[in-house]
């Protein structure tokens, strides 16, 4: 089964920049893409499981094969991020403010819920027909509840100290 390729938000919907300028475009963007990978990962398996309940019967294996085969790439690249941010971006930003070393702590204790809910997540993969639906709605669920709340603050919080750091950063 074909996959859709990941689609970058709407650039027209006047809430995200057109062209990444500064690292909180970037940021943003990112954020996007991720939020975006969810959102398709959550239809595919909506369906999947719709199918499984409609007929009593696990689905066709491609559409099982495609959520796991999103879920794992979105999982991936939401672990490439917060690792990035807790490795690179958050100690560079802190160095320069360091009144909010509660606000780091904060996202950083956030990036590890998140990977558990990963975790929970990878391991249900390991067998999608056989799945509990309820189970595996729910972690995507979860998943989504904690990933949207969690880059909604760290946009809040990050966002400003670095609207003004052009991206991609000067080569030295």
């Amino acid at each position: 089964m074909p996959t859709k390729p990941l689609e970058p938000a709407d650039a027209d919907d006047g809430q995200r920049p057109r062209e990444v300028r500064t690292l909180a475009d970037k940021i943003l963007q990112v954020h996007d893409q991720l939020r975006a990978q969810l959102e398709l990962v959550t239809a595919d398996a909506d369906a999947h499981l719709a199918g499984r309940k409609d007929t009593g019967e696990p689905p066709a294996p491609a559409l099982g094969f495609q959520i796991r085969q999103r879920c794992l790439a979105f999982c991936q690249a939401l672990d490439f991020h917060h690792t990035s941010e807790d490795g690179h971006l958050f100690p560079g930003i802190a160095q320069y403010h360091p009144h909010l070393t509660d606000v780091f702590d904060r996202l950083r204790a956030e990036h590890r819920a998140i990977a558990r809910i990963q975790d929970a997540l990878v391991a249900l993969l390991a067998d999608i027909g056989a799945a509990e639906p309820a189970r595996f709605r729910a972690e995507l669920a979860r998943m989504t509840t904690e990933l949207n709340a969690h880059v909604d603050y760290e946009e809040e919080v990050i966002l400003p100290l670095v609207a003004d750091v052009p991206w991609p950063p000067a080569q030295p």
